[in-house]
């Protein structure tokens, strides 16, 4: 029998899957801060757990007040769309301490090039998928499946600023020249992140009152 799930549910879906997989990057860096004292591996497993935490409070969310009538959803979506993005705003700004720490105080492991494929490939595969679904997003009035679309697509340029810590971490060390290449990228990444945020809140804000 075929299953006829719309792009919300699918949305939905995949936001439990990408909860899980924050988790696992939860540990993983959990364990590199701790086991070789690695400021930035702390900072980004902080980052992705209150991004957890979002997206597990709006996932509840949508569990409590699937009974409720379209006008009391959308008022409660648009709610907590607003703080989310807010607190969403305030942890990009955050990511400034960890990339600084990156920067001056890189820590070099013997894990091989292995860590560095797989989170290369990662990338990649969060890029394309984030993009995909952010194009598909904007034809929706939902603000929670908006939520979804834009952490993914922060997530993935924050999947760019890991790859490169690990790439740094599996080098056999840093150069003034690769120290001022990682602080110029970190730098020019945060500002994609923090003027996409801005756009996309002011943007959105205008739609969903169009909407309401």
């Amino acid at each position: 029998m075929k299953l006829n799930i719309n792009f919300q549910q699918r949305t939905i879906l995949m936001a439990i899957f990408s909860a899980s997989i924050n988790l696992a990057f939860i540990v993983y860096y959990s364990y590199l801060g701790l086991n070789f004292k690695d400021g930035f591996a702390i900072g980004i497993s902080t980052y992705y757990f209150l991004l957890f935490l979002i997206k597990t409070i709006t996932l509840l969310i949508e569990r409590i007040i699937i009974k409720k009538d379209e006008n009391s959803k959308l008022d409660i979506r648009l709610k907590n769309y607003k703080i989310s993005s807010i607190f969403i705003f305030v942890l990009d700004l955050c990511l400034i301490a960890p990339i600084i720490l990156m920067v001056i105080n890189p820590k070099e492991v013997s894990f091989g090039i292995i860590p560095a494929i797989a989170m290369a490939t990662y990338c990649v595969y969060k890029i394309t998928i984030s993009i995909v679904g952010y194009r598909k997003s904007k034809k929706s009035n939902n603000p929670t499946i908006v939520l979804f679309k834009e952490i993914n697509i922060i997530g993935a340029v924050v999947s760019i600023l890991t790859l490169q810590h690990t790439l740094i971490m599996v080098n056999s060390g840093m150069t003034n020249n690769m120290r001022t290449l990682s602080l110029y990228t970190s730098v020019a990444f945060i500002i994609v992140i923090i003027s996409f945020s801005i756009i996309s809140f002011r943007k959105n804000q205008k739609l969903f009152n169009q909407a309401k």
